[in-house]
């Protein structure tokens, strides 16, 4: 059984000093949508983030490194009626890159080109499972069968679980260092840290602004 909130995020890069004049500004947009009958009620974030107006002059100076943009951190909220086994498995639209499976890429609307990316986490210390400390863990097999999958070691509690896209389930158990599977929650409270990140300088084109997004699907599986 399976259940879709979606996470948006768009954004503009702004890479003239005349683009930069116009009262622009750069949101990530963060909406959760819920199933009719779905088994539990999953609430992500509180509404638009705004990342402001990014100049040329606030990228990296160093040309050939990328710009961290500040984190921004998201109250992912999941409500079930009755306890439930579940998992989420996170997957960008476009799909993910082998070889770099923790990169959410964010593409120019041409839909080529990614000037910038996102890197998704769930931190351990802000984990609550029924009211009680919580751990993130992620499946060992992919994102099927996760009923006989083995899981762990969940993260410690000064740590936080990366995000593959689309790779790994990732599940909550009640102690760190855990290789149990996800037992049943009926509440769980966890905050989702999205870091963006836009490419070196060396790799935009500077002929005019950007706009670029990023639609990011957050899926919960029961299990």
């Amino acid at each position: 059984m399976k259940h879709l909130p979606t996470l948006f995020a768009s954004a503009s890069l702004l890479l003239t000093a005349s683009a930069a004049a116009h009262a622009e500004s750069a949101d990530l947009l963060v909406e959760g949508s819920i199933v009719p009958g779905a088994a539990c009620d999953v609430t992500i974030g509180g509404g638009p983030i705004d990342l402001g107006t990014i100049t040329r002059e606030m990228l990296n100076p160093e040309p050939s490194k990328p710009t961290s943009l500040d984190e921004r951190r998201l109250k992912t909220l999941v409500d079930c009626t009755h306890p439930a086994r579940f998992a989420f498995v996170v997957t960008e639209a476009r799909g993910g890159d082998a070889a770099l499976p923790e990169v959410f890429k964010m593409y120019d609307q041409d839909g080529v080109s990614s000037p910038g990316k996102l890197f998704l986490l769930f931190d351990a210390q802000s984990t609550m499972i029924d009211s009680a400390q919580g751990y993130p863990t992620g499946s060992n097999e992919g994102t099927t069968d996760l009923g006989n999958a083995t899981w762990g070691p969940s993260t410690p509690f000064q740590e936080n679980l990366p995000i593959t896209n689309g790779r790994y389930a990732v599940g909550f158990v009640r102690n760190a260092g855990s290789t149990d599977a996800p037992g049943t929650i009926k509440n769980l409270r966890v905050d989702l840290l999205v870091r963006p990140k836009i490419n070196p300088v060396n790799d935009l084109d500077f002929s005019g602004g950007i706009a670029f997004a990023s639609d990011i699907g957050l899926e919960i599986r029961y299990f």
